[in-house]
């Protein structure tokens, strides 16, 4: 089976393949090394099951999907796991956006974008890889969604934002026990108790460590600036 080596949120991780899309697809990442921290792989049958879950999808982009859900199963294990979400860097620190899919948050970046300009850069639009350890840091990864917003970068963590829809902007810093049932739906949970556990404990480290937000926006200026003024302070 074909193998790529990859570094992943500083992990030297071993992709097993069966497409050669998965070269491609982590050009941005690819290293060289001898042992692996971790070794990732999809089996035919799991490629199979996902592309029942989604038809229209190539079947190589199923491959990538069950590998990264491979990786993820793995993370936990080395203080890290997968958030689902938008992460831009402004000023040297990273600030990170979630919502369910189609909510906002590729839409509020960009509103980032707009205004700061070549002041924000894209880490990742969808689902990078948080690291919890002295400093949580995010990391860009290639699985970044149908736009492809990524870069192999990372940056410290400065406040966390979670979108919703609405006719006027607000924004409010949560409680940790708010923060808590809304971000457990955007943090990738693995079925292993152990990585569970150790996931569990890593997301609540983050929310003691770094302000959460609820932000109720629109797509105007007023939107941008309201998260702007409030999370960068």
């Amino acid at each position: 089976m074909p193998q790529i080596d990859v570094l992943l949120a500083d992990l030297k991780v071993r992709i097993k393949h069966n497409y050669k899309y998965m070269s491609a697809f982590c050009k941005d990442y690819i290293s060289q090394f001898e042992n692996a921290d971790i070794v990732a792989t999809a089996s035919e049958d799991t490629i199979a099951k996902e592309k029942q879950l989604v038809p229209q999808a190539p079947v190589e982009a199923c491959e990538s999907l069950c590998i990264y859900r491979s990786i993820a199963e793995q993370l936990p294990l080395f203080d890290r796991f997968v958030f689902h979400g938008a992460a831009i860097e402004y000023d040297g620190m990273a600030y990170l956006f979630t919502a369910p899919s189609g909510t906002g948050k590729t839409t509020h970046i960009n509103l980032w974008k707009k205004h700061l300009g070549d002041k924000v850069d894209i880490i990742n639009g969808d689902k990078p890889i948080i690291f919890m350890g002295e400093d949580a840091v995010v990391y860009g990864t290639p699985w970044a969604g149908k736009e492809g917003y990524q870069n192999n970068t990372s940056a410290k963590i400065k406040a966390v934002c979670i979108i919703k829809q609405a006719k006027e902007n607000k924004i409010l810093k949560l409680s940790k026990a708010d923060a808590v049932n809304h971000l457990m739906r955007q943090v990738y949970m693995p079925q292993n108790a152990t990585a569970l556990s150790r996931t569990l404990s890593l997301l609540d480290k983050l929310i003691e460590n770094i302000p959460i937000y609820m932000l109720e926006c629109d797509i105007s200026r007023e939107a941008f600036e309201t998260s702007y003024n409030e999370m960068t302070k």
